[in-house]
């Protein structure tokens, strides 16, 4: 990701980070990723006793960070991190807010590892791997 020319890089035009360091925004969303991380996982272990509480927080969770990595709940917060920020100052340098899914298209994200646990192997387990039935 080029800078630019100062010494840290800083937001001029993006309308959420405006005014803010390119390091502080990546910290900022490093420590995001790792709280709902954390979040995720509590709502996962309490999902038995509080079926409703856990898909509501699951949902939303998913909803927030999917976009970015579908299995972003077991990736590593920084390199989610980076991603998000490389698309986040692409914006900035077009000064355009196009969607995240325009830059994923152009570079591929490596292939999600194979013992993954998503949301769907979750609604698998909660609802009994029945697939198709309704």
């Amino acid at each position: 990701m080029d800078a630019g020319t100062g010494i840290a890089a800083r937001f001029t035009w993006h309308p959420e980070y405006a005014g803010r360091l390119l390091l502080d925004v990546r910290e900022e969303i490093v420590n995001e990723i790792a709280a709902d991380q954390r979040a995720y996982a509590l709502a996962m272990d309490a999902a038995e006793a509080r079926e409703d509480d856990a898909l509501a927080s699951v949902l939303r969770l998913e909803k927030r960070w999917s976009p970015y990595d579908l299995n972003w709940a077991e990736t590593d917060p920084g390199t989610l991190a980076d991603r998000i920020l490389h698309w986040e100052w692409e914006r900035e340098r077009r000064q355009e807010l196009f969607p995240f899914s325009e830059l994923r298209d152009l570079a591929p994200l490596p292939p999600a590892p194979p013992a993954q646990s998503s949301l769907l192997g979750w609604f698998r387990r909660l609802f009994g791997g029945a697939s198709g039935e309704g």
